[in-house]
């Protein structure tokens, strides 16, 4: 196994052991309880991560990028809307996920008070939907939360952040907000698509 691979594996059901590059192998659910995994089902979680992969590098074709001031010309977000899917672009981790099973998102913010004689000029206006920020306060992080219902991937939530870690400025806080209200404003377009569809 070696000393890295020893270290970072899990010890599965039955005595088995999963050294540490097939754990890495594995779907990226978080909650994975591998004492109790037997042999098997390690495999077919490792066989659904690689499919995964495999259709994420020969199918996805991004149709629509969601672009936040954290990356400037970089997208958070990748969407391919012939077949339904989306991707984390910031991470480029390339696991593929599908928009049906949205069930739930969100933008999620976090403001500080301005220090004494501090100067904030960001327009919120134009996203009455989005938190709004509080007269005298700051908004200093911002990330989207995307909710899945069951998914081949076991992943219950997905996260995004769309501003840089030290000090974002009201340029970037304004990109965010419209990279936010861009992915709500698709996702209602999606849902409705969505529905005429099932023909409900």
């Amino acid at each position: 196994m070696g000393l890295l691979g020893g270290l970072s594996g899990e010890n599965l059901a039955g005595g088995a052991y999963m050294c540490g590059d097939c754990r890495k192998k594995c779907i990226p659910a978080k909650d994975l309880n591998f004492s109790a995994m037997t042999v098997d089902t390690a495999k077919a979680l490792m066989a659904a991560a690689e499919a995964n992969k495999r259709k994420g590098a020969a199918e996805f074709r991004a149709t629509r990028q969601f672009i936040a001031g954290a990356y400037h010309d970089r997208p958070v977000l990748d969407v391919d809307e012939a077949h339904g899917w989306f991707m984390n672009a910031s991470t480029k981790d390339g696991w593929v996920y599908e928009l049906d099973d949205i069930y739930s998102f969100c933008l999620d913010v976090t403001a500080i008070p301005l220090t004494e004689g501090e100067v904030y000029n960001v327009n919120l206006h134009p996203f009455p939907q989005l938190p709004a920020c509080t007269i005298g306060q700051k908004v200093v992080d911002a990330k989207l939360k995307i909710w899945l219902l069951d998914n081949e991937l076991g992943v219950d939530m997905l996260e995004f952040s769309l501003l840089p870690v030290i000090a974002p400025d009201e340029t970037q806080v304004q990109s965010a907000y419209a990279c936010a209200q861009d992915f709500y404003n698709f996702m209602r377009s999606y849902r409705m698509a969505q529905k005429q569809r099932r023909g409900k």
